[in-house]
């Protein structure tokens, strides 16, 4: 069924399916992964899905793909070890399974963006600060904004 949708979808995008066919072992991927690993009928914003859209960083998995191997390969409790985390990825897919993840990465940058997604916040807190931006920020564009108006000065 999967194949079937893809090659539709493929098709609609000018892709020619049976060249991949011929260069992956769909069906053996099928068989141990349970997925064909075309990620074809995936949109773009489930692609990137949970906070990945939260910057462009070019080198991302497709959070489908660190999915699958995980759910094979590991089991909630167990640990993974990413050598190379790049913006965390594997560590947020691992951290939604309930799969404890360390993460290595020489980009400072990197480190950010991974503890921004991995972090744990408090909701309620955040809300309150967020709301608290945002009254302050309406202040302020009231002060410009009766500057702006014919004969303030």
């Amino acid at each position: 069924m999967t194949l079937e949708i893809n090659r539709k979808i493929a098709s609609k995008f000018g892709i020619d399916f049976t060249q991949i066919e011929q260069a992956i072992d769909l069906k053996k991927n099928l068989a141990i992964l349970g997925n064909d690993l075309t990620f074809l009928s995936i949109p773009e914003h489930q692609r990137t899905k949970h906070v990945h859209r939260l910057h462009p960083y070019l080198g991302k998995f497709i959070p489908q793909l660190v999915e699958v191997f995980l759910k094979k390969f590991f089991q909630p409790g167990d640990w993974i070890l990413d050598p190379f985390s790049g913006s965390g990825t594997t560590l947020v897919e691992a951290n939604v399974l309930g799969i404890n993840s360390v993460g290595i990465e020489l980009s400072a940058f990197n480190v950010l963006i991974q503890r921004v997604k991995t972090q744990e916040y408090d909701l309620k807190l955040l809300e309150k600060e967020v709301f608290d931006a945002l009254t302050r920020l309406k202040a302020f564009s009231q002060k410009f904004e009766t500057r702006a108006q014919p004969g303030f000065f």
